[in-house]
């Protein structure tokens, strides 16, 4: 928390299995939460995701 606020990331992602773990591991210390928005993933992007800590939400309009 900085300054009394929440500070978050929110990351979209659509198979993103290969390099989201590398990406999640360089998050800053100051940021509080991560939160990883699946959209269709056909890969284990959520759960490599939920594995690092982040919250997924999973978004049901695919987006091409």
């Amino acid at each position: 928390m900085i300054y009394g606020k929440t500070t978050s990331i929110i990351i979209p992602c659509k198979n993103e299995e290969a390099a989201l773990y590398s990406m999640l591991k360089k998050v800053p210390s100051y940021i509080d939460e991560v939160i990883v928005v699946d959209n269709g993933s056909t890969d284990n992007t959520a759960t490599v995701a939920k594995d690092a800590g982040a919250i997924v939400i999973r978004e049901k309009r695919h987006i091409d």
